[in-house]
């Protein structure tokens, strides 16, 4: 089972994930000043680009709604077909991206791409209400992703709405770039696929 489909089954059963990341005021002021010497939530957020247009108030309230997770290498955080329900960043360590991934098979499926620290995936799960994943995604080595499911993002628009509405424009603009990237892509594949046949 992945990550992901574990979590799912916890909350949907009313299981409260003990992985929540709850940091108090003090704790998170005193991370997020220039005398703690380890990377804190707060300077690791400020180089999210999806993020770092937040307050440091408001990057502090939206840390109450991450879940911290650490993860071998090779363990699956989410399988390709499932259904999708979390958004995550990689906060250390990295993931692969594969398609057609089969755990039994020496070669895994179709390597995708390698995301490391500071980039995030899956914000279809959140925005999209009948997502499947389309793609398998598995830590590469030790790992640690900040994650933020469904269930979450509906208390924060509840708890603190104005945070939860940039939280959401912020992913819609990140949504908007890869799919405006994607587009030039496939126009720029059936020129060149044209350009192939015409000297063929």
């Amino acid at each position: 089972m992945s990550y992901e489909k574990e979590m799912m089954e916890k909350i949907s059963r009313g299981e409260t994930p003990e992985d929540r990341l709850d940091i108090n005021l003090l704790k998170y002021m005193w991370d997020a000043s220039p005398l703690s010497f380890k990377e804190s939530y707060h300077d690791f957020f400020k180089k999210v680009s999806i993020i770092n247009s937040f307050s440091d108030n408001e990057i502090r309230l939206f840390t109450k709604f991450l879940h911290r997770r650490e993860f071998l290498p090779n363990e699956v955080i989410f399988k390709q077909g499932d259904s999708g329900h979390g958004f995550y960043f990689v906060f250390s360590g990295a993931v692969n991206i594969f398609a057609n991934y089969q755990i039994q098979n020496e070669d895994q499926g179709d390597f995708i791409l390698r995301l490391e620290k500071y980039q995030y995936f899956g914000e279809m799960g959140l925005l999209e209400e009948f997502n499947r994943r389309s793609a398998t995604i598995v830590a590469a080595e030790n790992t640690v992703l900040l994650g933020m499911f469904k269930p979450d993002l509906d208390q924060m628009l509840e708890i603190y709405p104005v945070l939860g509405a940039k939280f959401l424009k912020e992913t819609a603009l990140v949504m908007a770039n890869r799919m405006g990237q994607l587009t030039r892509e496939i126009v720029s594949l059936k020129k060149r696929l044209k350009e192939a046949e015409m000297k063929g």
